[in-house]
């Protein structure tokens, strides 16, 4: 039997969220795209940040839709009162569809399997659910070939209860800025929709852009614009970070649990992979792998103490980082430490960590797991 218990405290990790900031990036960029429906991406736990709390946000900041890519995530929504139409960004199974359909989810289609199983239980549901056309250009996750769009619209288009809502495609090299590429899948996109719409087969709203599409490509904004990464501060690739103001939404943050002096030629951590040259004074952070915080920050990232930065030393561990403080004046156990964020005049920043690790923002956000409390300010 499971017992729930009340902490009269908690561990000092903790990702701060500022909702205030996430609202002004909104409205920032929906200013910004102007006229084009504003679907907000909030997948994979709003990109580390909450799901629910940054859903209801996104709306309550004038989001016309909200975009997921899982089933789970957009039933959760619902659940918790979002009734403007929420997106599922990728494919689903087709056993899937009853849930779709429950929850009046909008289906990306590019699966006449999946047309037909969203068609027959919208069918036995009585139901009339919209659905997005997923055109493949060149990224080649998902969609369907150009080439054999009008045999799968002649077997598709036409089931009942089915509303072909829109046609989409996503982009592969618009974060690179590789225009040459991204031109030629947004003339091939266009082109499809304008044979399709002679054929017979029309959709009413067309869309290409995810993040960066949003900031830099009025002329491809189209219907629809769908950004993700860039709600939460960060827009996709450094050249755009001017082009709208934007505030980074979350600080991650902890206590030092442990500080030590330790004598010249100590091996650290994990396999030793770190060595004291002097006599050094070595902190504890809680925070690790099993909080998402990724190994690969190991001997390279940075924290701040006391507003200054400390290298991390050794090997990142599953439940802890270790730092040398030795040149930081006064560091004791309990001080304050910033992962990302801002501390005195100094700030790490997410692009920060994601060169560290040699990734991208994305994953330094969405890596972060459930240990973490999230406190909402």
């Amino acid at each position: 039997m499971l017992h729930s218990f009340i902490l009269t405290s908690h561990s000092p990790t903790v990702a701060e969220v500022d909702l205030k900031a996430f609202r002004c990036n909104v409205k920032m960029l929906k200013k910004h795209v102007k006229n084009s429906i504003f679907l907000a991406v909030v997948k994979t736990n709003a990109y580390g940040h909450g799901i629910v709390p940054i859903g209801c946000e996104a709306v309550n900041a004038g989001a016309d839709r909200i975009g997921v890519t899982t089933v789970e995530e957009g039933a959760l929504l619902r659940e918790n009162g979002i009734t403007v139409p929420i997106h599922i960004l990728s494919s689903v199974i087709p056993k899937q569809a009853i849930d779709v359909v429950t929850y009046g989810l909008t289906a990306s289609i590019s699966s006449i399997q999946l047309a037909e199983h969203i068609s027959k239980e919208a069918t036995k549901q009585n139901r009339t659910i919209p659905v997005h056309l997923k055109i493949d250009t060149g990224l080649h996750r998902f969609g369907v070939d150009p080439a054999s769009l009008f045999d799968f619209c002649k077997a598709c288009y036409h089931l009942p209860g089915l509303y072909w809502e829109g046609i989409y495609t996503h982009f592969s090299c618009a974060d690179e800025g590789d225009w040459v590429t991204t031109e030629q899948q947004f003339a091939l996109f266009m082109n499809t929709v304008s044979a399709l719409r002679k054929a017979g087969f029309d959709f009413s709203i067309h869309h290409v852009g995810g993040s960066t599409i949003a900031i830099e490509r009025e002329d491809m904004h189209l219907d629809m614009v769908r950004p993700g990464v860039v709600l939460f501060g960060y827009p996709p690739a450094l050249r755009q970070q001017d082009v709208v103001p934007l505030k980074s939404v979350m600080t991650l943050k902890s206590n030092l649990l442990h500080v030590q002096e330790l004598p010249p030629n100590t091996a650290v951590g994990y396999g030793g992979k770190y060595v004291t040259t002097t006599t050094e004074k070595i902190a504890i952070v809680p925070i690790g792998l099993g909080d998402g915080y990724q190994r690969s920050l190991s001997n390279k990232g940075e924290m701040l103490v006391n507003g200054k930065r400390a290298k991390i030393v050794g090997t990142v561990s599953l439940d802890q980082t270790l730092l040398d403080v030795t040149p930081i004046p006064g560091v004791d156990v309990g001080d304050e430490v910033v992962i990302m964020g801002k501390q005195g005049d100094e700030e790490i920043t997410a692009r920060e960590i994601a060169d560290w690790m040699n990734s991208i923002v994305d994953e330094v956000l969405a890596s972060l797991t459930q240990r973490i409390r999230r406190v909402y300010v």
